[in-house]
């Protein structure tokens, strides 16, 4: 495995392996009187739908998805957020890794299904 497919992939089962899981297991928690973020939502989420809840938890991986391709095409030199103008030059393990990120981490989201 290349070492640019080999952060994006590691990168993929902190989102959504492990990060993502833990947002099911938060906002699926029995209803409270709890007043953070995560209470709030958790509340919210209880007056849906079992198939609505899950529409709003795969929404919620798509933007996770959606936030990291921004990022991995700003690295890669394929996207532009206003006032990123420069190059950026991306190594891992005294390899270069930058030029399709991007590409692989789309790649990881269509195969986990996160943009059906």
């Amino acid at each position: 495995m290349e070492h640019d497919e080999q952060v994006v992939k590691a990168v993929a089962r902190a989102l959504f392996d492990d990060n993502a899981v833990r947002y099911q297991q938060a906002l699926t928690r029995p209803v409270n009187s709890d007043s953070d973020v995560y209470g709030r939502a958790r509340n919210a989420l209880a007056s849906l739908t079992v198939e609505q809840q899950h529409d709003v938890l795969r929404f919620i991986q798509m933007a996770m998805a959606d936030s990291a391709s921004v990022i991995f095409g700003m690295l890669d030199g394929s996207h532009f957020p206003q006032g990123i103008d420069g190059d950026f030059a991306v190594h891992y393990q005294d390899a270069e890794i930058q030029g399709s990120l991007q590409d692989i981490w789309i790649e990881q989201a269509e195969q986990r299904g996160i943009y059906r």
